[in-house]
């Protein structure tokens, strides 16, 4: 031992275990993105004042200090057990994410069923337009000129119950997919199937006015791309400093929405610019859903059973048909909603506000337990996918959409959510049964 080593200090750390060294960047973690974008809309849509409610958006003003602060101590509460599943370290992962061969081959099968289920619900949609007279020719016709909504696509379109529902399985396709990019490289196949599904969502978003349909597949890959390159100290950097990049990108996709969906009736009543008004409505999309939060705690009763953060559960096939939850309940939930908002509020402006659920379905005390149990479950997914592990690889990145969209709505609980989340659940379930089989290895 020479007398260099013999006179270093010793670090104790658990062997594997790197502090902070696993691919991951700030902006992606559960502390940044509630921290950063839902508890500063919290304040923000409390700054505004009455009179600009009701000028900008066509609401009086209802969210007050009261409840703004009981949102935000379900916010900090959320972010002091998100932070818990790090304190322990993150282990290094060697070539991260660090699949075998067996958990890719799962993957790949997965990826395979979940574009061809995609392609259904697409199919179904096509062979309904075709049904309504909704010809490509028109179609093009009524996007050049402008006339999307005086058409009323979306209301002739309609769905087919059990088969458009399918196009959700998208969510879970570009996840997996996006995992095998990660790990496996760009293959001609995962590109050709990624443009398919991403193309099919944009013209959904156009035709049918859904944004959300682009934005859930979106949002995913972005988070995988962002992860897989952070494994790299250039890459790092690089995604660090994407959110300043990002911003104005997302203000100009909602602006190009926008365009054709609102601001043709807009302009034609005259008054501000096309850009104040591309802002006061990416505004009030947040700032009414924290009002229409405090509307719901005002001005409805309680029902007795949660519906926001079950959406997916009470408007299930079957469970919705029966209209279950007004069975039990003796409320129907959907319209008792808009009610409060044309007698309170403006349903134009419709979000109901994510922040607000939980205070909503649980009350105070049990709102502010589930922030608890939902910033520990973000936090444990974060690290997980920090490990490589499949969890948090398949899981997190759709956390990421509902932390993003929470000012606005509680993502993962809606049935738009189910078959992706349901999807990605099994996958991960069978990746950990073949990996017990092959070498009895845990989660």
């Amino acid at each position: 031992m020479s007398l260099l080593t013999a006179v270093r200090p010793r670090h104790v750390r658990p062997r594997g275990v790197e502090l902070g060294g696993a691919p991951g960047v700030w902006w992606l973690s559960p502390l940044a993105l509630v921290g950063l974008v839902v508890l500063p809309t919290t304040w923000l849509a409390l700054a505004i004042a009455d009179e600009r409610y009701r000028a900008l958006w066509g609401t009086p003003k209802w969210i007050d200090l009261h409840w703004t602060l009981w949102f935000t101590l379900g916010l900090l509460l959320f972010l002091g057990a998100a932070m818990l599943p790090g304190t322990r370290g993150v282990r290094r992962v060697a070539n991260w994410p660090g699949l075998s061969t067996g958990d890719l081959r799962i993957l790949e099968r997965s990826a395979t069923v979940l574009f061809w289920l995609t392609m259904v619900g697409y199919i179904a949609y096509a062979a309904q337009a075709v049904r309504v007279g909704l010809s490509p020719s028109l179609l093009l016709t009524s996007l050049l000129n402008q006339e999307l909504y005086g058409l009323g696509i979306r209301d002739r379109l309609g769905t087919v119950p059990g088969l458009t529902t399918m196009t959700q399985f998208g969510l879970g396709f570009v996840v997996v997919t996006g995992v095998l990019v990660i790990a496996n490289g760009r293959r001609a196949r995962y590109t050709r199937r990624l443009v398919i599904v991403v193309l099919l969502a944009l013209v959904r978003a156009f035709f049918v006015t859904e944004r959300l349909a682009l934005l859930e597949l979106l949002v995913p890959m972005l988070v995988l791309v962002v992860a897989g390159m952070s494994r790299r100290t250039r890459g790092a950097r690089r995604a660090a400093l994407l959110p300043a990049v990002l911003l104005p990108v997302v203000v100009l996709v909602f602006a190009a929405f926008e365009y054709s969906r609102s601001w043709v009736f807009y302009a034609a009543q005259g008054g501000q610019s096309f850009p104040v008004f591309v802002v006061e409505r990416f505004a009030g999309y947040y700032v009414t859903a924290y009002n229409n939060g405090a509307i719901r705690l005002v001005h409805q009763d309680g029902a007795g059973l949660p519906y926001d953060l079950w959406s997916a559960f009470w408007t299930a096939p079957g469970v919705g048909s029966a209209n279950l939850y007004r069975t039990l309940t003796g409320v129907d939930a959907d319209p008792a909603y808009t009610l409060a908002l044309e007698r309170f509020g403006n349903p134009e402006f419709n979000n109901y506000g994510g922040v607000a659920s939980p205070f909503v379905d649980l009350g105070i005390a049990g709102g502010l337990v589930f922030y608890v149990l939902a910033g520990l479950l973000c936090g444990t997914l974060y690290r997980s996918l920090r490990e490589g592990r499949i969890w948090g690889l398949l899981l997190y990145p759709v956390f990421v959409l509902t932390l993003l969209e929470l000012p606005r709505y509680f993502y993962i609980g809606q049935g738009r959510a189910a078959p992706g989340l349901v999807s990605l659940l099994a996958i991960a379930l069978l990746v950990n049964r073949a990996r017990r089989r092959r070498t009895g290895a845990v989660l």
